[in-house]
């Protein structure tokens, strides 16, 4: 079947569902979609849109691009209206508001997409001219189209392009939305379930650029001198890609999680037999390319699994356990290997000779076991993992100009992501341009950075894999080569709800990190590495979230769910509300309830978990670990909780936030009395949206044990407040007093 009638099928299907309307209401009765043969619709989609012909007013087309468009514009997906309708996000509502009665499948996307190229009609040898005379390759990328907002431009909506994906395990299968162009990782049906969120890869004739004319996005020092690929023509089957080439098109995928293999390198095993295997080192169980029609070829889906880790078994079904060094000196209660390992190994599952198991939280002092060693833990395996995924174009690598060699992506299939509708360089940027200096150093250890800032190669350590070292771009995003957006400035365009697949919404490499870590060859060469995480990966979760942002990510914030050591505590600074934290309600996103006031004997406490006894690797077991809160947590909402939250701070007697302990956090409800009476009484009407903030002075050694899993802690000194982002001023009193104030910050 010809390309132009999987087109015409698609807007069959969804003319009568408002796209016609939709299509006319933007084209100013231009361009009508249903059309009655499919060479008519080609001839109408062929038709250059003047200027006035395009109604940006028309929800959905404010960011299309500014430059000489057409229904379909052939090679430029960002230029053709019919491909921004039907990709684009932000396109979800009929002309009378209402919304559309459908949306297009990824495999219409895909078909209309690869029309887009087709049009072009290009043959090799004129796009080697289109490229002045370099040589092109066949490279693979991670794609997305997306609002003007989060392309390198900012200027329109266009696709986008890493030689790094991101895929996210789970507990259930992809849900596509199609509204939303994407997935989404939350279970309707189950508040503990998470959904595996895929990632869409495509094949490219690409040349190698310099970053002066890449232009990536947030361009890192240096960028100028180095090499990117830079995507010139998209590769699909069939005769329609290019002229006189029937193009034969297909994917391979390897992911390899080997934790556990570079675990007992660490304590000194020899590399052996036994090591290459699982669950040392696996292949199998982490990630597929998707077969069947419901998704395009190239798409990456993590396999389901019933629970995210799981008790590692040999071949035999046996425990597989590692021998604890003695006196290790753990500090977080967990072994800690060194380089070119995971960061943090759970260890508190003693194992003893017949294979007994033994739960070492429910010893009172785990820390100092741990510490001790010199006993066997159990090992846990997750399902994460690094690897390519590489096309296989033998009838286009056999061209004389284009090179022999295929460019793989670098695949992450990563942890879930609990704050999905959040963006790690949205945080970034507003981290950068809207906190001053000695504000932003008050709130992050480390400031936040995403994954697409790292210069650094790929895994260079996964065996099969064919990465460069040279190439230290694979994480940066760019645009398609093609005529640069006309500069009008940024248009209005809507945030997506959906699963971001690319680096920017990745967590950048720290300690190690949240999707992935580093390390380095025997020659000192830097590369991205999963295996640095933490095994399984929830392990170094809780640390990730218990120390507050001293991780740079957009990580929960649960440094007020724990009572615990004074010196292993950091100040809550982006707070999660008190249903967030299992405070109220049922369901708290790690399993473990936040600390509630009890009294006892007349006095207050805070009683709650204590971190060195709560275990994540024990919750995910248990299937307790939720995303449905966090999901619905938006960047305007986290960085509005964060900079109230740094205002408070500010506004103390003691401008620490270590010192603090923050007993509930919550937005303020409409006409409460206290928030009333705080205004009336300070005559300062915060604006925005405001928190209502209750926290107490920590004292130094006030923990009192209740069991090995709890403990209390008198509350001194408490304060009720309420912040907002956007309002200078903080409003506080002690609950010892009725007399409100207003603390300028």
């Amino acid at each position: 079947m010809a390309i132009i009638d999987q087109v015409k099928a698609a807007c069959d299907r969804l003319a009568p569902l408002g796209w016609r309307a939709l299509i006319l209401a933007a084209t100013r009765d231009v361009l009508d979609i249903a059309a009655p043969t499919a060479a008519e619709l080609a001839a109408r989609l062929d038709k250059e849109l003047l200027p006035a012909d395009v109604n940006r007013s028309v929800a959905g087309f404010s960011d299309f691009a500014q430059a000489t468009t057409r229904g379909v514009f052939p090679g430029s997906p960002a230029r053709s209206l019919l491909y921004h309708a039907f990709a684009s996000p932000g396109v979800e509502l009929a002309p009378d508001g209402s919304v559309l009665g459908g949306f297009p499948t990824l495999a219409e996307i895909e078909a209309l997409e690869n029309y887009v190229f087709a049009a072009r009609r290009a043959s090799i040898a004129t796009l080697r001219t289109l490229v002045g005379g370099v040589e092109l390759s066949v490279v693979v990328f991670a794609c997305e189209y997306r609002p003007a907002k989060d392309t390198p431009s900012k200027l329109q909506a266009d696709l986008t392009f890493s030689r790094t994906g991101l895929a996210r395990v789970g507990t259930a299968p992809p849900r596509y939305d199609g509204a939303a162009r994407g997935f989404w990782p939350e279970d309707e049906a189950d508040p503990f379930g998470i959904r595996v969120c895929p990632a869409r890869y495509v094949a490219y004739l690409a040349v190698k650029v310099k970053g002066a004319v890449a232009r990536p996005m947030r361009p890192q020092t240096g960028d100028a001198a180095r090499d990117f690929w830079q995507p010139v023509h998209k590769l699909f089957p069939g005769p329609e890609c290019l002229n006189g080439v029937n193009v034969d098109l297909g994917f391979t995928a390897a992911h390899i999680n080997e934790k556990l293999r570079r675990i007992h390198k660490a304590l000194g095993a020899d590399d052996s037999e036994r090591l290459q295997a699982p669950p040392f080192r696996f292949s199998e169980g982490i990630a597929n390319l998707a077969s069947g029609t419901d998704f395009p070829a190239g798409t990456l889906v993590p396999v389901v699994h019933r629970r995210l880790v799981e008790p590692a078994r040999g071949a035999a079904g046996a425990s597989v356990s590692y021998r604890v060094p003695a006196d290790n000196g753990s500090f977080f209660a967990a072994y800690e290997p060194g380089s070119s390992a995971p960061e943090y190994v759970h260890a508190r599952t003693e194992v003893d000779g017949s294979g007994g198991l033994t739960d070492l939280n429910n010893l009172t002092d785990v820390r100092a076991r741990v510490a001790a060693g010199d006993y066997d833990a159990l090992h846990y395996v997750d399902f994460t993992g690094d690897g390519q995924v590489q096309a296989v174009c033998p009838a286009v690598t056999a061209l004389a100009e284009v090179a022999n060699r295929t460019v793989p992506a670098y695949s992450l299939v990563a942890a879930p992501d609990f704050f999905p509708s959040v963006g790690q360089r949205e945080l970034t940027e507003w981290t950068e341009t809207a906190i001053p200096l000695a504000e932003r150093n008050s709130i992050w250890a480390v400031p936040p950075t995403p994954l697409c800032d790292t210069r650094l190669a790929a895994n260079l350590q996964l065996p099969g894999m064919t990465f460069d070292p040279r190439e230290v771009t694979v994480t940066a995003l760019l645009t398609l080569r093609d005529e640069p957006p006309v500069a009008v400035g940024p248009p209005k365009s809507k945030d997506a709800r959906r699963h971001s697949a690319l680096p920017d919404d990745g967590a950048g490499v720290f300690a190690p990190g949240w999707d992935t870590a580093r390390d380095r060859t025997e020659d000192g060469v830097g590369h991205l590495a999963v295996y640095g995480l933490g095994s399984p990966f929830p392990e170094d979760a809780k640390l990730c979230a218990a120390l507050s942002t001293f991780w740079p990510a957009v990580a929960p914030d649960v440094a007020r769910t724990f009572l615990d050591n004074p010196a292993t505590r950091r100040g809550t600074a982006s707070p999660l509300f008190d249903d967030e934290i299992g405070q109220v309600g049922g369901v708290s996103w790690d399993g473990i309830p936040g600390p509630r006031v009890v009294d006892v004997g007349g006095v207050q406490f805070l009683e709650g978990a204590d971190f060195q006894h709560a275990d994540y690797v024990e919750e995910a077991l248990n299937g307790r670990w939720s995303i449905r809160i966090t999901a619905a947590v938006t960047t305007a909402e986290y960085t509005s909780r964060t900079r109230a939250m740094a205002r408070a701070h500010r506004a103390l007697p003691v401008a620490n936030r270590d010192r603090w302990f923050v007993i509930s956090f919550r937005r303020a409800a409409l006409g409460d009395p206290d928030l009333v009476s705080a205004q009336g009484m300070t005559s300062v009407v915060l604006a925005g949206p405001v928190f209502r903030i209750d926290l107490c002075r920590w004292v130094s050694g006030s923990l009192i044990s209740t069991d090995v899993r709890r403990a209390r802690m008198p509350i001194n000194d408490r304060r009720l407040m309420f912040a907002s982002a956007d309002t200078s001023a903080v409003l506080l009193r002690p609950f010892s007093s009725a007399v409100w104030s207003a603390v300028a910050t």
